[in-house]
């Protein structure tokens, strides 16, 4: 009975060993993790643009296993009051609670009057509902104040400023004269000042600065004096798509061994439909009988106008509003897609999400000269062709479009698999995890030495 008792004790002693190893492993780990929470505004949850690059990113953070995975995952969206009861906004954001699922997504509305009462206080207590550190990973400057607010609370947590544009400029993208305050007028330059000093104040706040491309990267290094570690985090997809449905898609369009030509976007001015998006179809159309223009776009009736000026065939036209989760599928539909904007200091900075969407669908990618590094990926990996149709000649343009569709004969059969394990290696959510979660570790570093 003795030798019974005193076995049970020391398998017990064994237990509460193997308990306590546990308990401090456990600890351990909480001390090494954290909790992230994306920021983001304006009325931005509602686009799908946002979807992509905000949400879906953190479902990928959300799932994607490793030793600095965070704890958990939320999307804090910041709307005045009115927003919150918007019907259209509540079903979006039904939509993406379905879209990611491991993501929590909170609203925190405030009246703008009542100093975003009762938005503050519900920003604290969502904070103080997450044990632990917090990277608040801020998408943009204009929202900075919320998560700066908390952490004056909750020192040991850290800012990720995400700068995905340069905003001080980009307020006067649709004047791709405007290249610096010299160009600017005594009203544009106080408005670009208090942009920029907005922009400096998050800047010197957070702990970390994210961006989208390297020559933003160095432009925020020299004029804002961000970290020599500022990251570059391009504008990612999700996945890439195979080209399950192309043949349907094509029988679809009536396009079946034609060379379709996409455009795919807004019609907006900084867009540059009528300067190089329509002409190059135009000269395209003109070169060859072969080859089909598609739009796709979900600003059909502002387009059609647009069109007539430039005489087109249009039985050679197609135009489409998809689904946003059926544009994917279209776009293995297509031979090549147009991302045509005016050589300048804002377009250089941008790396736009299309970019990642035609590649990740087997999509090579015409490119004007000057919009960007995006170009030397192009050239160095065979994924597309760079152009210089920006102000030149009709005959000088008409021959640059005529190298594109050339390049094209000659590169169609190893392309499209090219595009694709290029965005699957750099340009997806999940290539860029271990990037972003060390960027994380450093500025939770950072902020534990302040």
């Amino acid at each position: 009975m003795l030798s019974c008792t005193w076995c049970a004790l020391k398998l017990y002693k064994i237990f509460l060993y193997q308990q306590s190893l546990y308990i401090i492993f456990d600890l351990s780990e909480q001390k090494n993790s954290y909790h992230l929470v994306h920021i983001v505004g304006g009325g931005e949850h509602k686009t799908p643009l946002v979807a992509s690059q905000v949400f879906d990113r953190a479902q990928v953070q959300a799932t994607t296993p490793g030793p600095d995975k965070p704890l958990s995952v939320s999307v804090w969206i910041i709307v005045p009051m009115r927003v919150a009861f918007e019907k259209d906004s509540n079903a979006v954001i039904a939509g993406l609670r379905q879209r990611c699922p491991d993501v929590r997504i909170e609203i925190v509305a405030g009246i703008n009057r009542l100093n975003n009462w009762p938005g503050r206080g519900k920003t604290h207590r969502l904070r103080k509902a997450l044990k632990g550190q917090v990277v608040f990973h801020c998408r943009g400057e204009m929202f900075f104040k919320w998560p700066y607010m908390v952490k004056k609370k909750s020192a040991g947590d850290a800012i990720v400023l995400d700068v995905r544009g340069f905003y001080p400029l980009e307020r006067f993208i649709n004047d791709h004269h405007i290249l610096s305050t010299d160009d600017m007028t005594d009203v544009q330059k106080a408005v670009y000042f208090k942009d920029l000093e907005r922009l400096q104040y998050a800047v010197d706040h957070s702990e970390a600065i994210a961006t989208v491309s390297e020559p933003l990267r160095q432009y925020l290094i020299e004029h804002v004096k961000a970290g020599e570690d500022t990251t570059v985090v391009p504008c990612c997809v999700k996945n890439t798509v195979p080209d399950t449905k192309r043949d349907q898609i094509r029988q679809h369009l009536n396009i079946n061994g034609r060379v379709a030509i996409l455009y795919l976007g807004g019609v907006h001015k900084n867009q540059y439909l009528e300067e190089l998006g329509i002409p190059f179809m135009q000269s395209a159309l003109v070169q060859s009988n072969n080859n089909v223009a598609v739009f796709i776009t979900q600003n059909k009736d502002r387009l059609i106008p647009l069109l007539t000026k430039f005489n087109l065939d249009m039985d050679r036209v197609r135009i489409l509003s998809v689904p946003q989760n059926e544009v994917a599928d279209y776009l293995t539909g297509m031979d090549l897609g147009l991302l045509l904007r005016a050589p300048s200091r804002q377009n250089n900075f941008s790396q736009p999400v299309k970019f990642g969407e035609y590649l990740g669908a087997g999509v090579p990618v015409i490119l004007e000269e000057g919009t960007g590094e995006m170009a030397n990926m192009l050239n160095k990996y065979g994924l597309g062709y760079v152009v210089k149709l920006w102000e030149q000649p009709k005959q000088d343009f008409d021959r640059e479009v005529k190298k594109a569709l050339d390049w094209l004969k000659e590169n169609s059969s190893m392309v499209r698999n090219n595009t694709r394990m290029f965005v699957e290696e750099c340009y997806t959510w999940q290539a860029n995890v271990p990037k972003e979660r060390a960027m994380y570790k450093r500025a939770l570093e950072k902020a534990n030495k302040k």
